[in-house]
């Protein structure tokens, strides 16, 4: 008898324990683990004038790297930097390699499944970039059969080109290197790239022996940049939005858009 009501009382023990959530899992609790570690740990992936590694100095720099520098220095702590690739941004923050991904990231409902997106800070649009001696004006010269298209992996660009050009090849690079479909493009391996306006010609412009030009079609799919952040993290979320929100009513935001994003004009 006696063994029986031990057994029970086993039974019942080990069923609260398996129903009770693990200690270390405490759901939307991110924003205190980075105070409490003292540091914040941000994923960057290379796109000027973003988020770019100064070839010098191996440091980061750009428009993002310069709003993380002002959230540590909010938050009160270290900031840490993770090179990654965009294709790997989203796992990184799943596996809590990084707290936040400040690479410029556009808002598309795909990524809004798997991850949180702050308030938006920027926008870019896109465009088809070919060698500055091709004879094409429009997307329709550059849609053809035979024509190889280079994007890059694990970003908008990628999708939306394999669903708005009907008849070329696009080829997807994977890696880590500032615009290498533009420069696939300069080496003679694809026809054409399709990137990110802005940042693109911002590269060229650093660039000029790469010898490219934007097509004179207009320009594609406007869309909004933000962090992302893992999923369920919604006081952390509130907190990056009241930051922002704070940097733009200072003017704080605008000072540091028109620092990067002027070598555009």
């Amino acid at each position: 008898m006696r063994w029986t009501i031990a057994f029970a009382t086993a039974l019942f023990v080990a069923a609260r324990l398996a129903a009770a959530p693990a200690a270390h899992a405490e759901p939307d609790s991110l924003l205190q683990q980075i105070k409490d570690r003292g540091a914040i740990r941000v994923c960057e992936a290379a796109y000027p004038p973003y988020n770019v590694k100064n070839p010098k100095t191996s440091e980061w720099e750009g428009l993002d790297v310069d709003l993380a520098v002002e959230l540590a220095k909010t938050l009160g702590v270290k900031l840490e930097h993770v090179d990654v690739s965009f294709s790997t941004l989203i796992p990184s923050l799943a596996t809590q390699k990084c707290d936040l991904s400040i690479a410029a990231t556009y808002i598309t409902p795909a990524r809004a499944e798997q991850v949180l997106f702050t308030r938006p800070f920027a926008a870019e649009t896109k465009t088809i970039f070919v060698p500055q001696a091709s004879t094409a004006k429009s997307y329709a010269d550059i849609d053809k059969e035979g024509v190889t298209i280079a994007t890059r992996a694990g970003t908008a660009e990628d999708d939306y080109a394999k669903r708005f050009f009907k008849h070329a090849t696009i080829k997807t690079l994977t890696s880590d290197a500032t615009q290498p479909h533009l420069l696939e493009v300069a080496a003679g391996r694809v026809d054409a790239a399709f990137a990110g306006y802005v940042g693109s010609l911002i590269f060229l412009r650093q660039n000029a022996n790469l010898k490219l030009r934007p097509l004179g079609d207009k320009l594609l799919d406007p869309t909004p940049f933000a962090f992302m952040l893992p999923r369920g993290e919604y006081h952390f979320q509130q907190y990056l939005n009241v930051f922002l929100d704070q940097l733009e009513r200072t003017d704080k935001l605008k000072e540091l858009s028109d620092k990067w994003l002027s070598a555009s004009g």
